[in-house]
């Protein structure tokens, strides 16, 4: 039997809520949805599909609002809910990295993956085991682990080494605690930093991350 890993695409294109929006904005103005959708569609390709997986793929286009990707994810109850990402940092910390210039020191701080789960979540071990094996899979291909929202936003950070945050009140995530199967948010990188922008949009690196995606969900499902 075929294991199901419904692969959603953070955010929408056109916000019909005030919950639901396109996202942050990059150092150059793209916004987030269009960096998520470049990873997801990879998986709607079956070169890039793992033999005895199926691929659920949600793209923006489909303008699935938060409420609505819980829903859908209930009702076709995957064995592994991922929703992909790419990070931002605080307005004012943004702003005083740029009056640094693209050289300011403060880019690194604001930099890096980044791999979240809920102990809310019905699945919190399963949950936090792929997000470690995902966060080792990076690692392995030279990313670096984003610890801002740890340092600076006082998140909790359960493993600084890999960058993984158990999402808890007052932190929690909607979507991850709210899906009744094992759930895993992921920042790929981090987009408002100028230098991290220009790699994540390089396709090679893209596909770093698609195939470290794949690798862990092998180990997910063997395990």
């Amino acid at each position: 039997m075929k294991r199901t890993v419904l692969i959603v695409s953070g955010h929408v294109r056109k916000p019909a809520s005030s919950i639901d929006h396109m996202g942050a904005q990059s150092y150059a103005g793209i916004f987030e949805y269009e960096f998520n959708d470049a990873i997801v569609r990879y998986f709607e390709n079956k070169s890039h599909q793992v033999t005895g997986i199926r691929y659920d793929v949600v793209q923006t286009s489909r303008n699935i609002g938060l409420r609505e990707r819980v829903e859908y994810a209930n009702r076709i109850m995957p064995d592994i809910y991922l929703e992909i990402h790419h990070d931002a940092a605080q307005t004012e910390d943004i702003e005083i990295a740029k009056q640094g210039g693209d050289n300011s020191p403060l880019w690194k701080d604001m930099s890096g993956f980044s791999v979240h789960y809920s102990e809310n979540n019905p699945f919190p071990v399963k949950s936090k085991v792929f997000a470690e094996y995902f966060a080792d899979e990076m690692l392995n291909d030279g990313f670096n682990p984003n610890l801002y929202h740890a340092d600076v936003e006082k998140m909790m950070c359960i493993d600084r080494y890999r960058g993984i945050y158990n999402r808890i009140t007052p932190w929690g995530l909607y979507v991850l605690s709210n899906v009744k199967s094992p759930a895993v948010v992921i920042e790929c990188g981090t987009i408002v930093n100028p230098y991290e922008e220009k790699l994540l949009l390089q396709e090679n690196n893209r596909l770093k991350i698609v195939k470290a995606i794949n690798r862990t969900l092998v180990k997910f499902f063997v395990k």
